[in-house]
């Protein structure tokens, strides 16, 4: 299971959204996940459109096995560079305008919760 937590709604000029992924197992039994920045992405969108994932851009193998323990979450903080981005890095990257965003997590076929946010 993921839930998607941060601290504020809204975030000014200069300030770096941040978010904490909860990563929970409900398994009876003791599992591995991988929390590496390959395999769980935060992704900000703005009016339905994908803006950011921090899966897009990821150097080195991009893995971190963890074991779980059913009940016991795992954190993985992770935070937005306020710059757009594209699958592979394919596109260059741009500073985004002010605005209201959303913010998700997802890992394989599990997603977290979406949150709203605003940049000033």
């Amino acid at each position: 299971m993921l839930s998607l937590f941060s601290s504020q709604e809204s975030y000014g000029q200069g300030q770096l959204p941040e978010f904490d992924v909860d990563v929970v197992s409900t398994s009876a039994q003791t599992c591995a996940f991988n929390v590496g920045p390959r395999f769980l992405a935060l992704v900000i969108t703005a009016g339905g459109k994908r803006i950011w994932s921090s899966a897009d851009c990821v150097a080195g193998p991009g893995s971190l096995l963890t074991d779980l323990a059913r009940g016991v979450p795992t954190v993985v903080p992770l935070s937005w560079d306020r710059e757009s981005s594209a699958p592979g890095c394919r596109v260059t990257s741009r500073q985004v305008t002010a605005g209201s965003f959303a913010a998700a997590a997802s890992a394989g076929g599990l997603a977290s919760n979406s949150l709203t946010f605003t940049l000033s």
